[in-house]
């Protein structure tokens, strides 16, 4: 497999600020899967991006794939060695666990993670966990909370993420809010756009 260890950094960097610029314009999360395949294909034949990565390792498009792009998402949640590079990024977990869970909820300073994005958040008595990510992880997201919220005294939450209202489907909202139910596990939607790093 290969490793950011492989490629000098200064190159990684070089290599990652073309691919987060590039994935940006393409909407990267939003892209269909075989869209991404053919764009990770391009990449690797890309000159600046490929023809330069392999000079140093064998599998420019593995590198790719498996260094940067894999750390996309964390990069965009503000976390990683990647993050300074994108130019877009979401609402870290202090903007939204009240209007999400309501008044009484706070986020918990430096308690955010990832693998899955979580953190805490208390009413000044209880501790609880709540991850979150976009709709189409909710069962990975269900076994983080079911997991990780055992750790705590309050009941473990899931913040399913949407870019705007548009993407919500309501009858699968109300689907995963009653598996929530049965399991015991707060599930809300939320609408989080990327906003421009400041």
């Amino acid at each position: 497999m290969p490793t950011a260890q492989s490629v000098p950094t200064s190159v990684r960097d070089e290599v990652a600020k073309i691919l987060y610029a590039e994935a940006e314009a393409l909407d990267w999360e939003r892209l269909p899967a075989q869209l991404k395949s053919g764009q990770y294909n391009q990449w690797a034949d890309d000159p600046r991006i490929g023809g330069l990565l392999a000079r140093f390792i064998p599998n420019p498009l593995g590198w790719i794939k498996e260094v940067p792009l894999k750390e996309y998402a964390r990069a965009l949640e503000n976390m990683g060695r990647f993050a300074s590079f994108t130019t877009m990024h979401y609402a870290p977990p202090a903007d939204f666990i009240r209007p999400t869970f309501g008044r009484r909820w706070e986020y918990v300073p430096n308690s955010q993670g990832d693998k899955p994005a979580h953190c805490l958040a208390t009413d000044g008595t209880t501790t609880r966990y709540i991850c979150w990510g976009p709709p189409g992880q909710c069962k990975e997201l269900l076994w983080a909370a079911v997991t990780a919220g055992l750790e705590h005294q309050g009941h473990p939450a899931i913040a399913l993420s949407v870019r705007s209202d548009a993407e919500i489907d309501n009858s699968v909202q109300r689907k995963h809010e009653r598996i929530g139910e049965r399991c015991g596990i707060e599930i809300r939607y939320m609408v989080r756009p990327l906003r421009q790093r400041t």
